[in-house]
């Protein structure tokens, strides 16, 4: 079943919109403000967020920056009383997938949400593989998924990880991974890898999965180990 992540501030929107898309076809989840949606989205996977962009505190397109800053990729339609044509590039521009405004026709937003949906989907059921230890990889999404459930990798640890999970039983040193992900002309302290790799066993910890996922090699780097019958 999608999960869909709802932000707005108005209780009765977030109401309607769960009536217009149906409960019964997805797995709806509520935010009431743009920091609150950041929170959800950092703990777990969402296939679609409704965005509302006139929000206090912290608004639609500052939801949209903050998720381009650290790197977390969510599929986004923005729903929105401003209409205007400014409005909607700049919405689109910081890489919402639809623009919708209110008020809205529930079909219409029905159709573009299955639009949306539909434009993801096909690439998923190509690029994903399944992979040791049952992790599922998304190359079209940059995401790694376990149990059916999504681990909320950054972009770099997203490329770190799908790195060492694609050669199970190679061992790379810290600046072989920082080569592979960073640009050359990146900070050249290799020693950032570390964290990266302590924040992707945080998470695969959290998911359900040890710390032997990722073996430490002494005086190497890294590697995945390598499960006998189990490729990908």
């Amino acid at each position: 079943m999608k999960k869909i992540l709802i932000v707005d501030d108005e209780k009765q929107m977030q109401s309607l919109l769960c009536v217009c898309i149906g409960s019964s076809e997805f797995e709806l989840t509520t935010a009431g403000s743009g920091k609150e949606a950041l929170e959800l989205i950092k703990e777990q996977q969402f296939d679609l967020m409704l965005l509302d962009i006139m929000m206090p505190e912290m608004n639609g397109f500052q939801v949209l920056k903050e998720l381009t800053e650290k790197e977390l990729l969510v599929p986004t339609i923005i729903i929105s009383a401003i209409g205007e044509t400014d409005q909607v590039v700049e919405g689109l521009n910081l890489g919402a997938s639809d623009y919708i405004t209110k008020p809205f026709e529930p079909k219409e937003l029905v159709a573009r949400v299955n639009s949306v949906l539909r434009r993801v989907e096909p690439l998923q059921l190509v690029e994903k593989r399944k992979g040791i230890f049952g992790i599922t990889i998304d190359q079209s999404q940059q995401m790694v998924s376990y149990n059916q459930n999504g681990i909320p990798l950054t972009k770099k640890e997203y490329q770190l990880f799908s790195t060492l999970l694609s050669n199970p039983g190679r061992a790379y040193t810290r600046e072989q991974l920082f080569y592979l992900v960073w640009d050359e002309a990146d900070d050249r302290d290799f020693r950032n890898i570390d964290t990266h790799i302590k924040n992707i066993r945080d998470k695969l910890k959290k998911a359900g999965l040890d710390n032997t996922v990722v073996e430490t090699v002494w005086g190497i780097g890294y590697k995945v180990p390598q499960c006998e019958g189990l490729s990908i």
